[in-house]
């Protein structure tokens, strides 16, 4: 496993708190920055406000798109929690997500399962597949 994506200690707790505050419907959100390093988490709706799946509305997605545009970051991936699974990703996000958005974009899954104990993990997909990666915490 490789350094895939750096963050601060903020934005893991940005996506955490959004899963609990959305749980038991799975959260989802957009990461925007530069240079292989988050910069801004941005909340999505979840349109299928499900337990066991995510969707973000495609205007949506352009939207938070332009707001990253004006402020000098691009899209470096996404987030979505797994309210009563572990945060690995499961074949249908493997299926929504894969196609579009493979590496370099990474793919945070926050588990929530336990709510005392989160678990935050990071992907890649790719080719009908999903490879565990590392993040690494930055000041």
């Amino acid at each position: 496993m490789g350094i895939a994506i750096r963050l601060r200690r903020e934005h893991i707790d940005a996506m955490i708190a959004h899963a609990l505050e959305d749980a038991p419907v799975e959260c989802c959100g957009i990461l925007g920055g530069s240079d292989g390093t988050v910069h801004v988490v941005r909340r999505a709706k979840n349109v299928e406000a499900s337990p066991y799946r995510f969707r973000i509305d495609p205007l949506e997605t352009a939207k938070i798109e332009r707001g990253f545009d004006a402020d000098g970051h691009e899209m470096v991936g996404f987030y979505h929690s797994h309210t009563g699974s572990e945060p690995i990703p499961s074949p249908t996000d493997i299926r929504q997500m894969g196609p579009l958005f493979g590496p370099p974009f990474v793919h945070f899954v926050i588990g929530v399962a336990d709510r005392d104990n989160p678990v935050v993990r990071v992907w890649y997909i790719e080719d009908g597949d999903r490879s565990e990666q590392q993040y690494e915490l930055i000041d």
